[in-house]
């Protein structure tokens, strides 16, 4: 792969591991639904097996609070920017880089707007129009196919995981909340060496 620097985009769909809230009557699963995700990506590879890389994701994913057969949902979105340290144990050169990467930055949390009527299942939590940004830890893996001297396939697989988003489902008074935000991101996507 000629060239030191590489921007590119990707196409996905993420899977969100839920919380739990618990209270005296039982239990629910807090969360967000599965959705697609858009990503842009740009890198420096400063050696023959390391790289720098910045990322904005973008992913579509409606609020759920789920018990038993009872679910109430809201629209939302979540928004990441990160850096990660990439590493590989092919050169740029090779056809095939199988690569791995850690990274930290932020999520953007969003929802609303606020459906009409009574929200069921507020005894473990309310979801609510809000903001909320937290810190992010991700890792992942993944493998960059050479298409031309500077084109590549990039083939890859991503956790983001952050703190809980209390103020966008918030626990209600009593309820217990357990868990992280765990998003499984797997996406497929097109870049450029320069």
């Amino acid at each position: 792969m000629p060239g030191d620097f590489e921007i590119g985009a990707a196409g996905g769909f993420g899977f969100y591991q839920d919380a739990t809230i618990t209270n005296a009557s039982g239990t629910a699963r807090a969360g967000f639904g599965p959705r697609f995700v858009l990503s842009a990506v740009a890198g420096w590879d400063w050696s023959r097996q390391f790289a720098l890389e910045g990322r904005y994701t973008y992913q579509d994913g409606d609020l759920a609070l789920r018990s038993q057969s009872v679910e109430a949902n809201l629209d939302g979105d979540a928004q990441s920017a990160m850096a990660e340290f990439v590493f590989s144990g092919q050169p740029r050169t090779s056809r095939f880089r199988f690569f791995g990467a850690v990274g930290v930055g932020v999520k953007l949390y969003q929802a609303g707007p606020l459906s009409t009527g009574t929200q069921p299942l507020i005894d473990f939590a309310t979801l609510q129009k809000a903001n909320q940004v937290e810190p992010l830890i991700t890792f992942g893996a993944g493998i960059k196919y050479k298409l031309s001297e500077r084109w590549l396939v990039r083939a890859e697989f991503r956790d983001y995981t952050t703190p809980f988003p209390a103020r966008v489902i918030t626990p209600a008074p009593g309820a217990r909340l357990h868990g992280w935000m765990d998003d499984i991101v797997p996406t497929l996507g097109i870049s450029r060496t320069f």
